[in-house]
């Protein structure tokens, strides 16, 4: 009888022990494999992102010099706007044309970029330590506007907008006033838009 008394004690006890300490170690034990395995997997991820990031490394090696600088032409990673007024000149002088006031005008991007420094990063680490998804910076696409007047005869102003067109930098007319001379010259309004990268 004292052996079956010590023997349901024991399994009392041991009952009362799993739902009281064991099951709440057990749940803690889970949650702790759930953190560790989406741990694993992000670092087979920052692993393969890195793979990824020195495959492309080795493709961009292999671009030409001319090639690279062809591609900062055509989309320049800052903002020059003396360079894009100076190549406008250089392109209106080839058809004997003058630009007249001209105007260059970008976006302030200093204050979004200020913005998003420390606080960013901060918020970067404390998203990655809670295993959230991490928004990684990419390149912006910004935009130049650009405004002139010129006179000129309505076949060569053509001509002069198909070399504007046919420049490795990318620009677009966003906007075009004529107004009419009585000898066959016009004065045209030009409003131009083009883009920059910033990183």
């Amino acid at each position: 009888m004292n052996r079956n008394s010590t023997a349901l004690i024991l399994v009392i006890l041991s009952i009362g022990i799993y739902f009281t300490f064991t099951s709440g170690q057990l749940t803690q034990a889970k949650a702790i494999k759930v953190v560790n395995d989406e741990y694993l997997k992000a670092l087979d991820n920052a692993n393969e992102l890195t793979k990824k990031r020195e495959a492309l490394l080795e493709d961009f090696k292999k671009i030409s010099q001319e090639d690279r600088d062809n591609l900062d032409k055509m989309i320049p990673s800052s903002v020059d706007n003396i360079r894009l007024v100076i190549d406008l000149k250089d392109v209106a002088q080839s058809h004997g044309l003058t630009l007249r006031g001209i105007k260059a005008s970008a976006p302030n991007t200093a204050t979004q970029q200020g913005s998003t420094g420390q606080n960013t990063s901060v918020s970067r680490v404390a998203a990655a330590t809670t295993l959230r998804t991490v928004d990684i910076s990419t390149p912006t696409l910004d935009t130049v506007s650009v405004s002139f007047t010129v006179t000129a005869p309505y076949q060569e102003f053509i001509r002069f907008l198909q070399d504007i067109e046919a420049n490795l930098r990318i620009m677009d007319v966003t906007r075009l006033s004529v107004s009419a001379g009585e000898t066959g010259v016009y004065d045209f309004g030009v409003e131009l838009k083009t883009y920059w990268l910033r990183k």
